[in-house]
């Protein structure tokens, strides 16, 4: 499965300072890598989190 974090931008993740090396998509990601068959996407939208710290 691929997973995409918020690829339209309309969540807190790209807003994130802590975006691609946040722990939590991290997490997310290795927990569905045994879903990993081709051509079927995820969309993970992220609005709010407790790691969120927002880009100056």
């Amino acid at each position: 499965m691929d997973i995409v974090i918020n690829p339209r931008g309309n969540g807190a993740c790209p807003l994130c300072d802590q975006n691609s090396i946040c722990r939590i998509q991290g997490t997310l990601f290795k927990a569905m890598e045994e879903f990993s068959a081709k051509d079927d996407p995820m969309e993970v939208v992220v609005y709010s989190c407790p790691q969120f710290q927002e880009k100056l």
